[in-house]
């Protein structure tokens, strides 16, 4: 969103949430998250040799040459809906944000033997996150779970980060690189599967 979006036009990533409930059966609930967005690649073209047990030949090959990601490790409060099949959640949280940026060098042997990567780019701030969504909760053995659909958005009011535009591959195969300064803001759509607490016979409604 905002300037982040004039150089890069979306990403998918994963994340993963722990949740404490420190009181049995009530909406609060602590949540920390790691999320990790890939927001920019570039494909390599390359040669490499490939032998059998009779003769060698050279292959043209593709390879991932770039990578840039953005990691979240953020905690704060949730609050949920603790009963019905359908339950609406939001959540507040702040921590760090993670920008890095490597190249990944072409593979030399089928088995990719040496060095492979290079780092690029890396820098770290302070950030925020805001998100809300709905769980689609059922019952197994007396624990719940379910699938939810939930909507983020992660403010990086002053970030660093490098975009594959700001890339340059130098003539003697080294790298030059120009990072951008300022608002890195992502709006997030993330489907997942959630386990909530177990909850005894005699505690249902």
């Amino acid at each position: 969103m905002g300037e982040f979006r004039r150089y890069e036009d979306g990403g998918g990533g994963g994340e993963f949430m722990l949740g404490f409930q420190p009181y049995r059966r009530q909406p609060l609930v602590l949540r920390m998250a790691v999320s990790s967005l890939v927001y920019g690649t570039a494909e390599g073209v390359g040669y490499q040799d490939v032998c059998d047990a009779f003769t060698c030949w050279t292959e043209q090959v593709r390879y991932n040459a770039r990578d840039h990601t953005m990691t979240v490790l953020q905690l704060g409060p949730e609050f949920m809906a603790t009963d019905g099949r359908w339950r609406p959640f939001a959540y507040a949280l702040a921590g760090y944000t993670f920008f890095n940026s490597w190249a990944n060098l072409q593979p030399t042997t089928p088995t990719g033997q040496g060095p492979r990567s290079q780092t690029l780019f890396s820098s770290h701030n302070s950030s925020s996150s805001y998100g809300s969504g709905v769980r689609y909760v059922r019952t197994k053995w007396g624990r719940e779970h379910g699938f939810e659909l939930g909507f983020r958005f992660t403010r990086n009011a002053a970030s660093s980060y490098l975009t594959e535009r700001g890339v340059f591959r130098n003539p003697d195969g080294t790298y030059s690189v120009s990072p951008r300064t300022g608002a890195a803001n992502v709006l997030g759509i993330h489907v997942g599967y959630w386990m909530g607490p177990y909850i005894n016979w005699n505690e249902r409604h």
